[in-house]
């Protein structure tokens, strides 16, 4: 006898339509193919993509810290001691190579994800890290191209130029000692002078400046009496010789040139040779 799913419903209260509902849900399987994709999707990555995103942190990590050392070296060459030596140029074409293995890296780790998989955050990591190396390098070239001596150059000034005593024995220790002492000397009306000192034997002589700004406006006067006293003195036999004029920020010291190129190696500063006054600029200076 058929059974009448109508007239089984005794009650029609609808109960036995949500039974048999809830075993048709029971009993659907899903089929392999909508569980394979839903097994991709929610797989994260594969071992391949992790590890091609692994390498791209940890390259992009050196590159950034290489492109950062290219700037610094191009910015301030003196400030990392142990890399002065170093071509910047050699810096740079490092920091390029791991940038670019970077971003070989940062594909392979997005090519090799599952197909149903998303991409989104494969590679973040290698993907800001590659950026910031790219500033750095970028700066860094800029800085080596508009400045090939760097923007910040080392202080080489060690000169005690506050304490005229410190002065003068500095200058013995490289020029010998001075055997009649130290003469002060007047500053000629030049403004900004702090002092000018002078020792016959040896013979030589500083001048330092209150200020830089002294310094430049001075500088030129005074090498100019310099070469006026060597052409006025050109027959005397003390006179002779190779004259050097050593050049800091706030000082100047002249004599020999082997002891001016001692005091160098001792204070810094710039050696620049003196010679004596031509005729005709001597009879000018005279004139005036």
């Amino acid at each position: 006898m058929a059974r009448n799913d109508e007239d089984y419903d005794f009650f029609g209260d609808g109960q036995y339509d949500d039974s048999r509902s809830s075993r048709r849900a029971q009993n659907r399987r899903p089929s392999r193919r909508n569980a394979g994709r839903r097994f991709a999707a929610t797989k994260a990555s594969s071992p391949t993509s992790i590890l091609c995103r692994r390498l791209a942190v940890v390259s992009g990590l050196l590159a950034v810290v290489v492109s950062a050392t290219s700037a610094v070296h191009e910015i301030a060459p003196y400030a990392i001691s142990f890399m002065t030596a170093v071509p910047g140029r050699y810096i740079a074409l490092t920091a390029a190579v791991l940038i670019s293995i970077t971003l070989i890296l940062v594909i392979a780790a997005r090519v090799t994800m599952p197909r149903y998989a998303t991409h989104g955050g494969v590679g973040a990591g290698g993907i800001i890290a590659l950026v910031c190396a790219i500033v750095c390098l970028v700066i860094g070239v800029a800085m080596g191209v508009l400045f090939p001596e760097g923007l910040i150059q080392q202080s080489n000034d060690k000169a005690p130029v506050e304490d005229t005593a410190q002065m003068e024995q500095g200058i013995e220790q490289a020029a010998g000692a001075c055997k009649e002492g130290w003469q002060g000397l007047d500053t000629g009306g030049l403004p900004g002078i702090t002092t000018v000192q002078m020792c016959t034997d040896p013979r030589v002589a500083f001048v330092s400046f209150e200020s830089e700004s002294s310094a430049a406006i001075s500088r030129a006067p005074i090498e100019s009496k310099i070469s006026e006293l060597l052409s006025q003195y050109a027959d005397n036999e003390q006179t002779k010789g190779d004259w050097r004029l050593l050049n800091g920020k706030r000082w100047m010291v002249f004599g020999e040139g082997s002891k001016m190129t001692a005091l160098q190696q001792q204070w810094g500063g710039e050696l620049e040779t003196i010679t004596a006054a031509t005729d005709t600029a001597a009879a000018n200076s005279g004139n005036a």
